[in-house]
């Protein structure tokens, strides 16, 4: 167990190499973020101005408390797939430059967005199907208080799984979604170990870098707030920062890994800066 993760943490330094090349893969996670936050600014900003934000939240609300939640529904399941929507069109940005970057070139941002305006409409149908599916199988998850729960929750993990190389398939080839997703099964099934060891290695890693560090750290911050406030909040603030650097850094490290793993499962050669004894030997 030990050798698998400490060959899970080399591919780690791979990607991590890659992402050193092109810094600018991290822009795509941020666009994301700033774009989502955007959106929800250009829709509360307006109901707030006017003083309406608070009827629209009040009716969502009383949908929920009828029973019937049809309001709520509608309007959880759009925020889920804008979200959707804007997470996939970045993801695919930053897979299509490692692609590129993997063949020999030099992307840009604006390599990026173009591969993912290119591919405009297959995203949108895409975040369309994984919104309905995964929306569903999360509300029936939570409203299950029995085995249900569980089963809809192991579904759930089971679409993730699946449709865990869709984006590079669309980045690659101009197919709808059921092609996309049965391309994606395909990849996995080629790639089964590496996904699973490489994943899990650097989610643990993720989580000793970001976890445990973090936790002492705010423990530390409000053991100390009283007597020293303002040491604890500087705390507060560089534990936001951290998580929210290494969690942008994994993002990113995770959709190289994926990229690197989807070229070898369908081109059958090593991607540029990455060992293939590490490849081949789960």
């Amino acid at each position: 167990m030990l050798e698998k993760f400490k060959r899970a943490w080399t591919i780690a330094k791979m990607c991590w190499r890659v992402l050193r090349l092109d810094k600018e893969l991290l822009v795509f996670p941020i666009l994301s973020l700033v774009t989502c936050g955007l959106l929800l600014a250009s829709v509360v900003g307006p109901l707030w101005a006017s003083g309406q934000l608070e009827v629209v939240l009040e009716l969502v609300a009383g949908s929920e408390e009828e029973g019937f939640g049809i309001t709520t529904i509608a309007f959880d399941f759009a925020v889920y797939f804008v979200a959707c929507f804007v997470m996939i069109f970045f993801n695919a940005a930053l897979i299509a430059c490692a692609k590129i970057r993997f063949a020999g070139g030099d992307p840009t941002v604006a390599d990026g967005l173009r591969a993912s305006i290119q591919r405009l409409p297959q995203i949108f149908v895409w975040s369309l199907t994984t919104s309905v599916v995964g929306f569903f199988l999360s509300r029936m998850a939570s409203a299950d208080k029995g085995i249900g729960k569980y089963v809809f929750a192991f579904l759930g993990a089971g679409w993730a799984i699946a449709s865990f190389f869709v984006v590079p398939v669309l980045v690659s080839e101009k197919v709808g979604p059921i092609a996309a997703l049965k391309k994606s099964v395909s990849v996995i099934k080629k790639t089964w170990g590496e996904l699973l060891i490489a994943e899990v290695g650097m989610s643990m890693l993720v989580a000793a870098l970001i976890v445990f560090p973090s936790i002492l750290l705010v423990f530390l911050g409000l053991v100390i707030l009283e007597f020293a406030p303002a040491v604890s909040i500087s705390i507060f603030v560089f534990v936001a920062i951290w998580v929210f650097a290494t969690s942008l850094a994994y993002s990113t490290l995770s959709a190289i890994l994926r990229t690197a793993l989807y070229l070898y499962a369908t081109e059958g050669s090593i991607p540029k800066y990455f060992d293939p004894d590490v490849i081949r030997n789960p």
